[in-house]
């Protein structure tokens, strides 16, 4: 795996497992509590994650298979994508993209951990076999933001990650005062 991909994907790993850990300690009602009508629980939080991770796995799987498509990243995409980390890093909500914005009314952890495991075994192959010709072309589409290179790819999918996680501490820290 290069290795720039590689300490991406296991700064991944290590904020996934810790989140996984830290969420363990509650109970299923806990975890699918919503705090407010139209909200989502943590567990609807953790499976919007999985979505996003499965279909950003989908989308690279594609653009792989068709790499005469495979288009340079411009400048202004680069920005885009500058842009979509500083409003994840904003703590702004957001509306999820239609596509990843479907999640369960009710869910259970060590299921959503288990799909997510495989959805980060997949990813990890896609990115060991991953080829050096096409690390700057646009491998992934943000629904949003248009293009993103794979390093781009994995840096929203930490940035989203942080973006879901502060959400679901503020939750945790409701449910145990």
């Amino acid at each position: 795996m290069n290795p720039k991909l590689e300490s991406q994907y296991l700064r991944l790993e290590e904020s996934r497992n810790r989140l996984l850990d830290e969420l363990a300690g509650l109970d299923g009602n806990q975890l699918n509590t919503a705090p407010a009508p139209g909200k989502w629980s943590i567990n609807q939080h953790v499976a919007h994650l999985v979505l996003v991770e499965e279909r950003a796995l989908d989308n690279i799987r594609y653009k792989l298979q068709r790499q005469e498509e495979l288009q340079d990243i411009s400048l202004a995409q680069e920005a885009k994508a500058l842009m979509l980390k500083l409003a994840l890093y904003s703590g702004r909500k957001f509306k999820a993209p239609a596509i990843v914005a479907s999640v369960p009314e009710a869910c259970h952890l060590p299921e959503l951990r288990q799909q997510w495991d495989q959805a980060r075994f997949e990813l990890e192959d896609e990115l060991t076999a991953f080829p050096q010709q096409l690390l700057e072309k646009g491998i992934f589409k943000h629904p949003i933001t248009g293009y993103l290179t794979i390093g781009q790819t994995l840096s929203f999918l930490q940035d989203h990650f942080i973006h879901h996680k502060r959400i679901m501490q503020a939750q945790k820290e409701l449910l145990v005062k």
